[in-house]
């Protein structure tokens, strides 16, 4: 009786203490790195539409298959973030992961899918008011991602500061 009061006095000690080191600063490293990699996915994407936006050469279709399979990555690294446990009893990174992610989605499926609707208009058609809209369309994309990015780098900043990572430019 007294080895079972032992073994499990000994296991609860060793339980507790485990968890109370916390998560280590490998461990925060591997948590930045996995979010880092779905976030670079979506930027990729992103620009590869962007480009294929800037050829004029390139169909109307095949653009709306870039925009469909960035929506897709989206979606798919959004899954990867929310699956991610808290780390350090916080969720602050992961958190703005999904609202990089959430922006992300927003502009694909709203102004980038818009967008794409007036380009392959015959120019003797556009109006004053598609260029207009045009013009505001990409506005709004610029404002929206630029904002998803800065929110998102001042988290990893502050994840970075938290852990004590140094963060590669």
């Amino acid at each position: 009786m007294k080895n079972l009061k032992f073994i499990l006095f000994t296991a609860i000690t060793a339980l507790f203490l485990f968890n109370a080191c916390g998560p280590t600063k490998q461990d925060a490293i591997d948590y930045n790195d996995k979010i880092i990699r779905e976030q670079k996915k979506i930027i990729q994407g992103e620009n590869d539409l962007v480009k294929a936006i800037k050829n004029t050469s390139v169909k109307v279709s095949t653009l709306n298959e870039l925009r469909e399979d960035l929506s897709k990555q989206i979606d798919e690294s959004k899954q990867i973030f929310e699956e991610l446990n808290k780390i350090g009893g916080n969720s602050d990174f992961k958190d703005a992961a999904i609202k990089f992610a959430d922006a992300y989605k927003e502009v694909v499926d709203g102004e980038y899918a818009e967008w794409l609707t007036t380009i392959d208009i015959p120019d003797s058609l556009v109006s004053d008011d598609i260029i207009d809209r045009e013009e505001e369309l990409v506005f709004l994309i610029n404002s929206k991602l630029d904002k998803a990015n800065n929110d998102f780098i001042g988290a990893q900043k502050d994840f970075a500061a938290k852990f004590k990572i140094k963060l590669a430019d």
